[in-house]
């Protein structure tokens, strides 16, 4: 989600604590072959839009380890979404909570670097839209539309760099 989403991280420091916000989307286009009865096999193109919004702290143990925590909600959106000559727009939205392990250096000059060496989500919730708008829809093009987007599960990490300054 990070790579594609790009957040903007805003940390708060204190001595054993930091609290932030984190903000971020972004667009994923791919291509794929699809197949319809009437007109056969045809390569189609697909963008899928992010957006990452978190509360987040952070705990200190020692001088730069840390634990992060926090609340974030990420959606997903296929716009244009083909399945057997039927469209739809998907709209995907999931709440989860946040943890992990990482370090955090700080330097005189101001400069800022952070390692999350793991970071694991638990869902909390999760909601799903899914809006007919042009074809012929059946049980099996909803259920296909559906399930593409309850695929995804709570967002995780390894090696999650953060660069930055503070003042």
């Amino acid at each position: 989600m990070y790579a594609t989403s790009t957040p903007f991280v805003l940390e708060f420091p204190g001595e054993d604590w930091t609290f932030g916000l984190t903000y971020g989307s972004g667009k994923y286009s791919y291509s794929y072959t699809d197949y319809n009865s009437s007109t056969g096999y045809s390569t189609k193109a697909q963008n899928i839009n992010f957006s990452t919004a978190e509360v987040t702290g952070r705990y200190y143990i020692g001088n730069s380890f840390n634990i992060p925590f926090g609340y974030a909600s990420y959606k997903i959106s296929y716009p244009d979404w083909v399945y057997s000559g039927v469209t739809y727009d998907i709209d995907y939205s999931i709440t989860q909570l946040n943890y992990g392990i990482g370090n955090e250096w700080t330097y005189d000059w101001g400069g800022y670097y952070g390692i999350d060496w793991y970071h694991g989500g638990s869902k909390l919730s999760d909601t799903i839209t899914v809006k007919l708008k042009s074809g012929t829809e059946t049980t099996t093009t909803l259920a296909q539309a559906t399930k593409t987007s309850t695929d995804v599960s709570a967002f995780a990490g390894i090696f999650v760099a953060t660069f930055g300054f503070g003042f």
